[in-house]
């Protein structure tokens, strides 16, 4: 039996050789979520095998997939999803981790992957998933160093940009937030997503 995991990580999404080969002990599969439309673009006697990760009814673009058996990994996309073609027909496990104070309808799903099919395996999750904000604070001279900078939203905070002009703001819940130096800029902060900002004063 093959074995995926699924936890947060980074924003790309690859694939490729590798992965480890030992097998986690956690207990039997819950059924799968599955569905099996044909797949049109993958050779023959092989089939394909993705899904969707999210919170609150929202995709979640930081879930981790990863094959223990060793075929390969990746990260879900912006809008949640994940998938990969060209994957043998048989039995595997998909697991999902998440940040603390997720909980999602499974940890484990099974999935049989059949030639010339495509299997989906979705995973509904509910909690807070923080997320930050990190920019830069520029002028007429190029970036500004030790400037405060002033967070408004549902939190309030304040940062001082270090020498190249970065600031952050982290671990922040979700929602609309404005920040202030001598201009204001607005940004959105999503489940788990990192916002970029750049204020300019020059």
């Amino acid at each position: 039996m093959r074995v995926i995991l699924i936890t947060t990580a980074a924003l790309i999404f690859t694939a490729c050789g590798g992965g480890g080969s030992s097998s986690p002990s956690q207990s039997t599969p819950t059924a799968p979520i599955t569905s099996n439309p044909p797949v049109t673009s993958n050779p023959p006697g092989t089939g394909a095998l993705g899904g969707t990760v999210t919170v609150n009814g929202e995709a979640f673009p930081l879930a981790w997939v990863e094959t223990l058996g060793g075929w390969g990994f990746a990260t879900t996309m912006p809008g949640g999803s994940w998938e990969w073609e060209r994957i043998s027909p048989g039995d595997w496990v998909v697991l999902i981790k998440m940040p603390p104070g997720v909980t999602c309808d499974a940890m484990r799903k099974s999935a049989t992957v059949v030639s010339g099919q495509r299997t989906l395996v979705n995973f509904a999750c509910l909690g807070e998933v923080k997320g930050s904000i990190v920019g830069i604070a520029t002028h007429e001279f190029g970036t500004a160093a030790s400037v405060r900078v002033t967070l408004t939203g549902p939190v309030n905070r304040e940062a001082i940009s270090n020498q190249d002009g970065f600031f952050a703001f982290e671990n922040l819940p979700p929602g609309e937030y404005s920040m202030k130096w001598c201009t204001a800029v607005s940004a959105s902060v999503r489940d788990g997503a990192t916002a970029f900002v750049n204020l300019d004063c020059s």
